[in-house]
């Protein structure tokens, strides 16, 4: 399926249980904000092929720089989310 745009059906059931998992493996820190309403549950989402590409692309042309670039570990801007919603 590498390189291919079709999205494998998933189970929500299942992808509920992976969801549940992860957040049980996290430390007291995430497990206290998530408590107290800081931070919202856990999402599990599945995008197409090249969707992190065109997240790259986004922050580059926002001044980035291409050697410095990371994947963010939470996205702040509509925009970014938007370019990650729009490949589920």
């Amino acid at each position: 399926m590498k390189g291919s745009n079709d999205l494998p059906k998933l189970d929500a059931r299942v992808m509920e249980q992976c969801c549940c998992i992860v957040e049980e493996s996290f430390d007291f820190t995430y497990k206290s904000l998530r408590k107290g309403g800081a931070i919202s549950a856990l999402e599990l989402r599945v995008v197409k092929h090249g969707s992190f590409d065109e997240l790259m692309d986004f922050y580059i042309s926002k001044g980035a720089s291409i050697s410095q670039y990371k994947l963010p570990c939470c996205l702040k801007t509509e925009e970014a989310i938007k370019i990650l919603n729009s490949g589920m």
